[in-house]
């Protein structure tokens, strides 16, 4: 009401806390609810658990989510990273249920879930990694999943062609596109 002292939110920065980790980290947002305080440690989160066995990882971390990490760290007796009043003692997807409505109404922006801002990431670091990185950094079971982030550009092909060649000294294998042009058309010759 007007006049009045606006209550503050028990966790105000509760989902912009958890949608940086899901950004920059790329975890599912389970992971991300379930994270200690023993898995960060010297500039990585270590995650011991998942879904399947290649769910287990280290993710360095950006410097927004160390500095996030410090921040709550220095405000938290809990070994959780985001504690709460529930029966598991973390937050669970009801705890920013409300925040996330109202962050999406007040954006103009179609209700999505949090597990998107995974596919934001993944997507987002695929140009600049190499598969097999990506896949480890998502803790994928295989790389059919990997592959839907994989979109191959012209320039990021060219590009990587052109280190191919760099690393062979500008040489072809040892072949030039002369050799093998006139190896296609040579016949043997027939002595009798």
């Amino acid at each position: 009401m007007r006049g009045e002292t606006p209550i503050e939110p028990q966790y105000p920065f509760l989902l912009r806390d958890v949608v940086t980790v899901l950004l920059e980290c790329g975890y599912r947002p389970e992971e991300c609810f379930r994270l200690r305080w023993e898995y960060v440690q010297s500039g990585v989160i270590e995650m011991p658990h998942g879904k399947t066995e290649n769910a287990r990882r280290r993710i360095p971390l950006s410097q927004r989510v160390a500095s996030i990490l410090q921040m709550r760290r220095a405000q938290s007796q809990s070994p959780w990273v985001f504690p709460a009043p529930t029966a598991s003692g973390h937050i669970e997807p009801s705890s920013l249920k409300r925040q996330h409505q109202k962050v999406c109404r007040a954006a103009g922006l179609d209700h999505f879930p949090l597990y998107t801002l995974r596919h934001t990431c993944l997507t987002g670091w695929a140009p600049h990694m190499d598969p097999w990185t990506l896949a480890y950094l998502a803790g994928h079971r295989d790389m059919s999943i990997t592959k839907r982030y994989i979109h191959p550009q012209e320039h990021t092909t060219r590009a990587a062609m052109d280190r191919a060649r760099d690393a062979q000294g500008g040489h072809n294998s040892g072949h030039s596109a002369l050799d093998a042009a006139d190896a296609n058309h040579s016949k043997p010759s027939v002595n009798n």
